[in-house]
C-alpha cells in the first residue's frame, strides 16, 4: 500500500465521528434574572398553622401537582374531584318540550273545517283522476308491445291516436377480426375432420359386419354340405348292410334246401 505515490495512512480515530462536546454550565447571571422574574409574577405565603386534610370521602378524588413550584418554595398539591353528578329523575336540561298541540289535534274551527273540506278528496274522485291522461307525461315511443303474431313497434301520434308501424332496418354485415376468422376456420376444419373420421369408422364397421355375415353363411353352407355327405354315406352303408343281409338269407335258404332234398327222397 505504501508503494503507491498517492497513498495516505488513516487512523481509526479519523474515521469515527467526534464525540459531542460536554454541555456548558448555565450562566449564573441569567439564572438569577430568571428567578427574580418568577418571584415577581407569583407570591407565596406561608401559614403558621396548617390544617390537616380530612380523610377522603370519595375514592374518585385524586391529588395532582398541576404547576411546578420554584426550588425554594414548598410543594403544594391541589385536589380535583373526578366524580360525576348522580343521575336524577328530573327532566333533561337539553330537552325542548313541545306543546300538546304538536301531538294531538284540537277541535277544528269553522274556518279550518271549510278549508279541510275544500282540500279533501274522496276515493271515487281519485279513481276518476287516475283514468285521465297527463299531458306531457306520455312517452308511447318507449313502449314495446308484443302480440301473438310477432313483435311490432307501435307509436301513438296526435289526438285521436293513429297507429304507425315502424320497420326495422337491416343491420349491416360487419366483417369479423382476423383472430375470430382464424378461430372459425379452425373450428370448421376440426368439425370436418371429425365428420370424416366418423364416416370412415362407420364404413369400416359396415365392412366388418359384411365380412362376418359372409363368413357365417360360408360356414353354414359347409356344415350343411358336410351333413349331407355324412347322411349319404350313412344311407349307403345301411343299403349295403341290407343287401348283404338279404344275400346271406338267400344263401342260407339255398343251403337249407340242399340239405333237405335227400330226406325227401328217402321218405319217398
Amino acid at each position: 500500500m505504501f508503494e503507491l505515490p498517492d497513498a495516505k495512512r488513516v487512523r481509526r480515530e479519523d474515521l469515527t465521528s467526534p464525540t459531542s462536546s460536554p454541555r456548558s454550565s448555565p450562566d449564573p447571571d441569567v439564572q438569577h434574572l430568571l428567578r427574580c422574574q418568577i418571584n415577581t409574577d407569583f407570591t407565596y405565603t406561608t401559614t403558621e398553622h396548617v390544617a390537616q386534610d380530612a380523610p377522603p370521602e370519595d375514592d374518585d378524588e385524586t391529588e395532582l401537582r398541576l404547576f411546578a413550584a420554584p426550588s425554594n418554595a414548598p410543594a403544594h398539591t391541589h385536589k380535583i374531584r373526578l366524580s360525576s353528578p348522580g343521575a336524577e329523575l328530573g327532566e333533561p336540561g337539553f330537552f325542548l318540550k313541545k306543546p300538546r298541540s304538536y301531538y294531538f289535534a284540537h277541535e277544528p274551527t269553522s274556518d279550518e273545517e271549510v278549508a279541510f273540506q275544500a282540500a279533501a278528496i274522496d276515493g271515487s274522485s281519485v279513481i276518476e283522476l287516475s283514468k285521465q291522461p297527463w299531458p306531457g307525461c306520455a312517452l308511447p315511443w318507449k313502449v314495446r308491445k308484443i302480440s301473438a303474431a310477432g313483435m311490432k313497434k307501435e307509436v301513438l301520434v296526435g289526438h285521436p291516436p293513429t297507429l304507425l308501424t315502424l320497420e326495422e332496418k337491416e343491420r349491416k354485415r360487419t366483417r369479423k377480426g382476423k383472430k375470430a376468422r382464424i378461430a372459425i376456420r379452425q373450428k370448421l376444419q376440426a368439425s370436418k375432420e371429425k365428420q370424416t373420421e366418423q364416416a370412415r369408422l362407420a364404413q369400416e364397421k359396415a365392412e366388418a359386419e359384411r365380412e362376418k355375415r359372409t363368413r357365417r353363411n360360408r360356414e353354414k353352407k359347409l356344415k350343411k354340405k358336410a351333413k349331407g355327405q355324412a347322411k349319404k354315406a350313412a344311407d349307403g352303408a345301411t343299403e349295403g348292410a341290407t343287401e348283404g343281409a338279404m344275400e346271406g338269407v338267400q344263401g342260407s335258404l339255398q343251403v337249407a334246401t340242399t340239405d333237405t332234398q335227400p330226406i325227401n327222397d328217402i321218405t319217398t
